[in-house]
């Protein structure tokens, strides 16, 4: 009887899939959206499988007043039926991005063939002209994985907070904490990533450079395996540099990687408000600019306090930044709303009150291992 009841389920739910031959399909890995005179332009790249043309893919762009029409003119000027079971990435041009772009994000995000994994991007330039530019390109044979796997390998790097459709909405609704995407650019002959596009709520307000967006990972996301570069004036530490590479430079560069963090956020003025972080990193120094004596205890722990107080200088200029742009990135809206509550808490009232607020910044730095020296 069991085996009578799988035959049937096996028939039925066979006669309910509409099936897809991938040769008659067109993927669809890559979209943008620009503004054009009032109107929404949208272009995709996507891949037509052919066994005797493995790099196959396309662009097609079209010019309509919803992200649906756009598909629909799209479907017409293709030989493919287009589908986004594949969608890798979604760029949207700047100029687009600065007069908000929820709706054309929560389109994406009711498609049902679209995973709420895929990544979301800001474009420097128009999106199309990326999206173009990358179709011309001999390093970018499809914008759509290059993009994915580009993001891909500096999020796991902790280099980048990932920028998923699900991160995005999660922050957008969030009402006390803005989104951040990548910001894209063409260079080179190839597309590489800028710096961090900041929000107040879908709008663009600004950017960040991507040397910057360390100290919102440093916040927003405590670090595994992550690196950055420091640069120290040479006055707070030369008293243990045992011989100067070159005496014309007046700073210090450091490597550091293997950096671990742990980060403590609260609220300890509601009428201010200020906030004090904490923040600890163990790393390893991987390479120092100068002849430094490693092997002194006290010169190790002298490059930590000037680390220390170097980064804690560095992060609050970029909360400063955030702050001047009115994009609270990090979510300190969030912290202020635990402490009053939710029924005192209004989104108006916290954007007023974020323009005063106050960070006091502690950083401990311990440097756990010492790499070679250049």
């Amino acid at each position: 009887m069991i085996k009578v009841i799988w035959i049937c389920l096996f028939f039925i739910l066979s006669g309910c899939v509409t099936p897809k031959q991938l040769e008659e399909l067109g993927l669809v890995t890559a979209v943008g959206y620009d503004n054009e005179d009032g109107m929404l332009k949208g272009s995709i790249i996507y891949y037509e499988f052919d066994p005797l043309h493995p790099n196959n893919t396309k662009m097609v762009t079209s010019l309509a007043h919803t992200s649906k029409g756009v598909r629909q003119k799209e479907n017409l000027a293709s030989s493919r039926r287009l589908v986004s079971g594949q969608l890798r990435v979604a760029i949207y041009g700047e100029e687009l991005a600065k007069g908000g772009i929820i709706s054309i994000i929560d389109t994406l995000s009711r498609d049902s063939e679209v995973g709420t994994m895929s990544y979301l991007a800001v474009s420097k330039p128009q999106a199309y002209d990326l999206l173009q530019l990358s179709q011309e390109s001999e390093d970018v044979t499809n914008a759509g994985t290059f993009l994915y796997d580009m993001i891909t390998q500096n999020v796991e790097a902790d280099s980048l907070l990932s920028p998923t459709l699900h991160e995005f909405m999660q922050c957008y609704y969030s009402e006390g904490r803005d989104p951040v995407l990548p910001l894209l650019n063409f260079k080179d002959g190839t597309i590489i990533i800028e710096g961090i596009s900041l929000f107040q709520e879908d709008k663009v307000v600004g950017q960040i450079d991507s040397s910057d967006s360390f100290y919102l990972k440093l916040l927003l996301d405590p670090f595994e395996a992550g690196s950055t570069e420091v640069i120290l004036p040479k006055e707070k530490v030369k008293e243990f540099i045992l011989s100067s590479n070159n005496k014309q430079e007046e700073s210090v560069y450091l490597s550091l990687d293997h950096l671990r963090s742990d980060t403590d956020i609260k609220l300890q003025d509601k009428q201010t408000p200020s906030f004090s972080i904490n923040i600890k990193i163990k790393t390893r120094m991987q390479e120092i600019s100068e002849n430094y004596d490693l092997g002194n205890p006290e010169a190790i722990k002298r490059m930590e306090a000037t680390i220390g107080k170097d980064m804690e200088g560095q992060l609050i200029e970029v909360l400063n930044k955030s702050k001047e742009m009115g994009a609270d990135p990090i979510g300190f809206g969030n912290y202020y709303r635990a402490e009053v509550g939710y029924d005192s808490f209004s989104k108006e009232e916290w954007r007023e009150h974020y323009q005063n607020a106050e960070f006091k910044v502690k950083i401990d730095v311990e440097i756990l291992r010492t790499g070679v020296m250049d």
